[in-house]
C-alpha cells in the first residue's frame, strides 16, 4: 500500500490497484506516482506572482544567484538505504552567467529612466513612473509649466549629475535610478519634462548587467531546471522521484520581490540521463514553470536585438 497515500476519496480496492500499478511502472523508471498525484491535483503546477512594477524589487536577481553558495547545488543521489544521499555539486556553467559593465560617465535623458530602487511607497504595485507622479507627486507635477519644472529642478535633493543607474538585459527597456531619496521631485521633473517636451539631462554611473548567452546555452544543454514551491519539493515531489530512483539537484531560486523567492526552489534534472529526462518531459507537459524556457527566451531576445527582429517575452509567473 502507498505509504504516502494523500489522494482523497478513493475506495480501498482502488488504492491497492493504483499502488500496485504505480509501483510497477515506477520500478521501471516511469514516474507513475508523480503522474497520478498531478492528475488528482495533489501536486499542482504553481507559478509565482512576479509583479511588473517600477521597483527594483521586481527584477529577478540573476546576477547574485547562488553567489553565497559559490555556484554549488544540493545534489541528491539514491542511496543504498532507500533514501537520498546528500552531496554538494559545483555547476561550472554558472561561473560568469551574468556580466557587469560599469560606465562611469553615463549620460541619458530623464525620460529614459523607467524604474526606481526604493521609496516609502515601494510596497505599492505601480507599473510606470508617470502613474507614480500622478498619484504621489501631483502637487509637484502641476501645473504643467516651465516654471513648475524649474522649481522642481532647484530642489536640493536632486543631484542630476551625480546619479547611479542600473539596467538588466532580462528587463529590456527599463533603466533604474538607484535612488536614496528625492523620488517625488524626480518623478515630477520627469513627468513635466515629457509633457513639455523639454529635455533634462542626467549624468552618473551605470551598472549594466547582461546574461552571458554562451553560458545560458551551456547550462540549458546540461540541465533541465524547474521552479516549484518549497514545501512541495521537500514533500510530495521528493517522495515521487525517490520511487523512480533518479538523482536530482535542488537549489535556491534567484532573489525577487523582497524574499518572495524563498517560497520556491529550483530542481535540477540532468538531460543526458534517461529517467531524469523522462521526468522533465512530464513536468513540461504538465505546465510546471521551466527555468530553461525562460533563460533560452532571454537568449533569443538578446539575439533579436542584434538582428533587429522583435523578441517574445516568457515569464516564470502567471
Amino acid at each position: 500500500m502507498d505509504k504516502m497515500d494523500i489522494i482523497p476519496n478513493r475506495p480501498i480496492w482502488k488504492k491497492i490497484i493504483h499502488s500496485i500499478h504505480d509501483g510497477f511502472w515506477d520500478s521501471l523508471g516511469y514516474p507513475a506516482t508523480l503522474s497520478r498525484r498531478v492528475h488528482y491535483g495533489v501536486l499542482k503546477a504553481k507559478r509565482p506572482h512576479i509583479q511588473n512594477t517600477i521597483w527594483l524589487r521586481s527584477v529577478i536577481k540573476w546576477q547574485t544567484w547562488l553567489n553565497y553558495e559559490e555556484n554549488h547545488i544540493c545534489y541528491l543521489h539514491p542511496g543504498h538505504n532507500g533514501d537520498y544521499d546528500l552531496l554538494h555539486r559545483h555547476i561550472p556553467q554558472l561561473d560568469g552567467l551574468v556580466s557587469n559593465t560599469v560606465i562611469k560617465n553615463y549620460r541619458c535623458d530623464i525620460s529614459s529612466v523607467g524604474g526606481l530602487s526604493s521609496s516609502n511607497n515601494s510596497d505599492i504595485n505601480i507599473a510606470t513612473l508617470d502613474d507614480f507622479a500622478l498619484e504621489f507627486s501631483r502637487e509637484l507635477a502641476t501645473p504643467i509649466s516651465v516654471d513648475q519644472l524649474r522649481k522642481n529642478l532647484d530642489h536640493h535633493r536632486l543631484r542630476l549629475y551625480k546619479m547611479f543607474f542600473s539596467q538588466y538585459s532580462w528587463m529590456p527597456g527599463r533603466l533604474y535610478w538607484n535612488n536614496i531619496d528625492g523620488i517625488q521631485h524626480f518623478t515630477a521633473v520627469r513627468y513635466l519634462s515629457i509633457q513639455l517636451g523639454v529635455p533634462v539631462q542626467l549624468k552618473g554611473e551605470l551598472n549594466s548587467f547582461n546574461l552571458n548567452l554562451k553560458k545560458v546555452q551551456q547550462l540549458t544543454d546540461v540541465w533541465d531546471l524547474y521552479l516549484l514551491p518549497d514545501k512541495e519539493v521537500y514533500g510530495i515531489l521528493l517522495d515521487c522521484l525517490l520511487r523512480v530512483k533518479i538523482p536530482l539537484g535542488i537549489s535556491n531560486a534567484p532573489d525577487w520581490e523582497n524574499g518572495e523567492n524563498t517560497k520556491y526552489r529550483i530542481i535540477w534534472l540532468e538531460r543526458d540521463k534517461i529517467i531524469p529526462a523522462r521526468v522533465s518531459r512530464f513536468l513540461t507537459q504538465a505546465g510546471f514553470a521551466s527555468v530553461n524556457q525562460y533563460l533560452l527566451q532571454q537568449k533569443k531576445n538578446e539575439l533579436y536585438k542584434v538582428t533587429g527582429l522583435k523578441g517574445v517575452r516568457i515569464s516564470l509567473s502567471h
